[in-house]
């Protein structure tokens, strides 16, 4: 990872409603910030996910990804 290259790190929070929170975790900051509710549709949900996961890798970051359940 280069100096100017930053972590971003996709959370995927699946609930027991079957819906799921998407977040962004900055671990050299420690922040979250959520970025909303989705679902259930699964589609809806990918669309999202590979949107961010674009734009990242677009502005040259790393991106990792950490999922859970509640």
């Amino acid at each position: 990872m280069s100096q100017n290259q930053l972590e971003c790190r996709i959370v995927i929070i699946h609930r027991r409603d079957l819906k799921i929170d998407l977040g962004m975790y900055d671990p050299l900051n420690m922040r979250f910030e959520p970025l909303g509710t989705h679902g259930p549709d699964q589609r809806e949900i990918d669309r999202v996910i590979l949107d961010l996961k674009s734009s990242i890798e677009r502005a040259g970051h790393l991106l990792t990804f950490c999922e859970r359940s509640e």
